[in-house]
């Protein structure tokens, strides 16, 4: 049962993490540190699993210390046990008396046989945990089946985020100059074209310049065409068309 809670803690952790960096990626271009602190915490997550084989199996596969376990919820049954086990591990008792020895594990056999040690087991949310990684799975396959280029896009960004993979947009729009050089005070014309393999055409596109009010301009033949104001600075553009930025 612990076990089964650790691996459902696992899954649903990790999965709960990949999907969180999928929702970051609509949004925007998720940065390396997020992603790289994304997928520690993921691993941070996993590690319940060697922590529970430690607690839960390997500290409790001698007798004694599963009858110290008993005794946190049944402690008469517990502490029965953990003495006839000690009895029957002593030389010394049972070469003093071995009858008494056999009599002794005898009535505290019949005490237990009525017991029903589930009962004393560990509180357990194997179950709640199970339905948790059942959903986040159905989820991940999900995404996988109907926007699979977006779900392997998330997760390789999450897996290897010091990569230089990147990031995917339902809207593909073809790379803008990093500067435009526009003459100075006069009206200027910006287009955005969108790839050939884009999933999504967006209705309308944003600009925005600086702390300007943006503009909006309707998809015409795959472009966007925008008209800017005059401007006699230098100014930062930032194009917007569905989830893709630059």
């Amino acid at each position: 049962l612990k076990m089964g809670e650790a691996a459902g803690v696992a899954i649903a952790g990790f999965l709960a993490v990949y999907l969180a960096v999928f929702l970051l990626d609509r949004l925007g271009d998720t940065p390396w540190w997020v992603r790289t602190l994304a997928i520690l915490g993921a691993l941070a997550i996993c590690g319940v699993v060697p922590w529970f084989w430690y607690r839960w199996v390997w500290r409790r596969r001698k007798l004694e210390e599963l009858a110290r376990l008993l005794s946190a919820k049944l402690p008469r049954v517990g502490d029965q046990l953990l003495g006839v086990i000690e009895l029957a591990g002593s030389q010394a008792e049972q070469a003093r008396s071995r009858t008494l020895c056999e009599a002794a594990i005898r009535q505290v056999a019949e005490d237990a046989r009525h017991r029903d040690f589930l009962a004393a087991a560990p509180d357990s949310h194997a179950r709640g945990w199970s339905l948790a990684a059942l959903g986040a799975v159905g989820v991940a396959a999900g995404l996988l089946c109907f926007v699979p280029d977006a779900a392997t896009n998330a997760w390789a960004r999450l897996t290897a985020p010091w990569g230089d993979t990147p990031r995917y947009t339902f809207a593909a729009v073809k790379p803008l100059p990093g500067e435009l050089v526009v003459p100075h005070g006069e009206p200027f014309a910006l287009t955005a074209a969108l790839n050939d393999k884009t999933a999504w055409r967006p209705a309308t596109g944003r600009l925005e310049l600086g702390e300007q009010p943006a503009i909006e301009t309707d998809l015409a033949e795959d472009q966007y065409a925008f008209a800017g104001p005059a401007l006699i600075d230098a100014t930062a553009a930032k194009v917007s068309v569905g989830d893709w930025r630059q």
